[in-house]
């Protein structure tokens, strides 16, 4: 449970021996205070997102949770929407090697998106057992205004975690480094509307006058975390 609160961004963590020290983060004091059941779809999907995000500046690219990161970050291009258990297993191994671990991974990451108790309040991942064999359905993750603030928290602990005091980036240079859109699962207009939404809120200013999107943070991350559940009704 610790691991997995440190792969959400819920807690820092110190190990001494059997001992571990738990501190929350700014996100991990908002959502207890906010949300301490996980029951706010904007909750689930940013932890999904951060569970599921890029490790380090490596090549080739590893995740924070690497099944995760496999599976939702790189899994559209080797995967498509829909595919088999076996299919993610076989990507895992060429991945990993021929671990033992490998095959039990390929369906704990599955089964926590189908457990009520978990992330299948979201929908990111389904089964369609309709087929002979049955099929697993990543979905996208919502382009819906009450969802806009958790990803724009994502960018920013992202933006801290990846490129420290830097006030400006290029968004498509950011967007390949974090792979945020395959984790979105977003077309350019969806990813388009969330931009202008920032832009209009006071989160960042967008120049495009070179062609492309280069942003400039204009609120500080803790600021952007507390407003996580500032669109829902």
């Amino acid at each position: 449970m610790i691991r997995y609160a440190l792969g959400m961004g819920l807690i820092s963590a110190e190990k001494t021996g059997d001992s571990w020290r738990l501190n929350l983060t700014p996100l991990g004091a908002i959502v207890q205070r906010e949300d301490p059941f996980l029951s706010e779809q904007v909750t689930l999907w940013l932890l999904h997102l951060l569970l599921s995000r890029r490790y380090g500046h490596g090549t080739p690219a590893v995740g924070v949770a690497d099944a995760w990161f496999t599976l939702f970050a790189e899994g559209w291009f080797r995967l498509g929407s829909r595919f088999t258990q076996a299919d993610y297993l076989d990507f895992l191994r060429a991945r990993h090697g021929e671990k033992r671990y490998l095959k039990s991974l390929s369906g704990l990451v599955p089964r926590m998106y189908a457990e009520d108790s978990s992330f299948a309040a979201i929908g990111a991942l389904t089964l369609d057992d309709s087929a002979d064999e049955p099929l697993l359905v990543r979905a996208a993750a919502p382009a819906e205004r009450p969802f806009f603030p958790a990803y724009a928290a994502y960018l920013y602990l992202l933006w801290d975690e990846r490129y420290g005091e830097d006030r400006q980036l290029a968004f498509a240079e950011f967007a390949r480094d974090t792979h945020l859109t395959a984790l979105l699962g977003w077309n350019e207009t969806q990813v388009r509307r969330w931009l202008d939404w920032m832009a209009d809120t006071g989160l960042v200013k967008i120049d495009r006058y070179t062609g492309n999107a280069v942003l400039l943070r204009l609120q500080e991350t803790r600021a952007v975390v507390n407003a996580l559940y500032s669109e829902l009704i």
